[in-house]
């Protein structure tokens, strides 16, 4: 009988220590579960600090219009060449459109004067460089046959009196003009085709030059309503309502 009962006591001695080791083991597995949780948890949250890309702006609909401006520097760093040129336009124009929609949002909401002004302000700029290519028709349609004021008017450098004859003065010339009812310009021939000449350049490059500006800014105000609304995609209902609120500032 003593013999079994040694022998009890110990199976309960080497259960109870079992039990202790096995709580023990626990505490470890825990402590060492615990640590490594928070060293995940800390990593993933330098990672998302460090690093705010505009895929995942597109993807994951995370992030909003501040954070892709925050993240500038960093899409600037990585660029080259022309891409390096785009994205430091890209910034300007993107802050010019939010300011834009803020303004206009303002408006909807409180429709103060100072804000009209401001819009009024951003609007009148675009449309004036838009009309900057039309400025050398001006000079087209001054000497053209289409305007009355030209059809009796001469260059500095006539001296005909229409008559057959010639006049060597510049005066001479002048008072024979008025007298016939015909205007004497004070500009010459050769340096009106100079001017033509000036003109003509200015026409072939402000064109595409305005049209490229204006198609930049309006892949930009699409980028940055796809960058505001968080998405990847926009459909044509979707192109409808911004640009009707574009115009209309609604």
């Amino acid at each position: 009988m003593k013999y079994e009962h040694d022998r009890s006591s110990h199976i309960i001695f080497k259960r109870l220590l079992a039990k202790h080791d096995l709580k023990h083991d626990s505490y470890k597995t825990y402590s060492r579960k615990k640590y490594a949780n928070y060293g995940m948890n800390k990593n993933i949250k330098s990672g998302e600090e460090k690093k705010l890309t505009y895929s995942q702006i597109r993807g994951g609909c995370l992030y909003n219009f501040d954070t892709y401006m925050k993240d500038y520097k960093n899409r600037y760093a990585k660029k080259k060449g022309l891409a390096k040129l785009d994205c430091y336009f890209e910034k300007n124009v993107l802050k010019k459109i939010n300011n834009i929609f803020e303004i206009s949002e303002n408006m909807r909401k409180k429709k103060k004067y100072y804000n009209k002004k401001l819009y009024n302000k951003y609007v009148t700029c675009l449309v004036l460089f838009s009309v900057v290519p039309f400025f050398g028709f001006i000079l087209i349609l001054y000497f053209s046959k289409f305007n009355p004021y030209m059809l009796e008017a001469c260059f500095s450098g006539c001296r005909h009196k229409h008559g057959g004859s010639t006049i060597s003065s510049f005066e001479e010339s002048l008072t024979n003009h008025l007298s016939k009812n015909k205007r004497l310009l004070y500009i010459s021939k050769e340096h009106f085709n100079i001017i033509e000449i000036v003109n003509d350049v200015f026409l072939c490059l402000s064109f595409p030059i305005v049209l490229l500006v204006l198609l930049y800014i309006l892949l930009k105000m699409v980028k940055y309503q796809r960058i505001r609304s968080g998405k990847g995609t926009m459909t044509i209902k979707d192109y409808y309502h911004f640009f009707r609120d574009l115009i209309t500032a609604k």
